[in-house]
């Protein structure tokens, strides 16, 4: 892991994204589990010591946790600690690997791409209609623009692994 970040640090693509990757995981660790704890905590203290639950906290937990997932995932990718099923991949050469990483990753490129596109589309739509939840009455767009970013990072860190796989396969002849 370690030689392949040593590989990468000359290629400015990776250490921008890298960069912003860290920034996308903090906001993920540091804001919203740390919301989503409060918001679970707050709802079960007061179901059980006061008889009023949060109407919202499900909706608001839900929603926390799912800007929690897509602003992790960049790293995740960037990082390649994605689970493998590596049955047959641990038996493959390295350069089959890196030819499989290659057309795995431009198939998650191109359904990234269309995620993106299409979560974009949704952000007007969100805003348009004021779109919230039943009990959360939080508007959704907020939400909507941070998965379409996390999307386009996660396009962006695909795009760094597919070159990464080249340069490797390139420099093994």
């Amino acid at each position: 892991m370690e030689k392949q970040k040593a590989e990468n640090e000359d290629f400015a693509l990776w250490r921008v994204t890298d960069k912003i990757a860290n920034w996308a995981l903090s906001i993920s660790m540091y804001i919203l589990y740390p919301a989503i704890l409060i918001v679970v905590c707050a709802d079960v203290t007061g179901r059980n010591f006061f008889a009023a639950p949060l109407s919202w906290a499900i909706e608001g937990s839900g929603i926390f946790l799912i800007g929690a997932i897509f602003l992790a995932a960049p790293r995740v990718e960037l990082d390649r600690t994605h689970i493998l099923l590596d049955i047959l991949y641990a038996h493959y050469s390295k350069k089959a690997r890196l030819v499989c990483d290659i057309l795995t990753r431009f198939v998650a490129l191109v359904w990234m791409c269309g995620a993106t596109w299409r979560s974009a589309i949704e952000i007007h739509t969100s805003f348009i209609l004021d779109e919230s939840g039943a009990d959360f009455r939080y508007p959704f767009w907020p939400m909507r623009m941070i998965m379409t970013l996390s999307f386009a990072l996660i396009a962006l860190t695909i795009i760094c692994n597919i070159i990464s796989c080249i340069r490797q396969l390139r420099a093994k002849g």
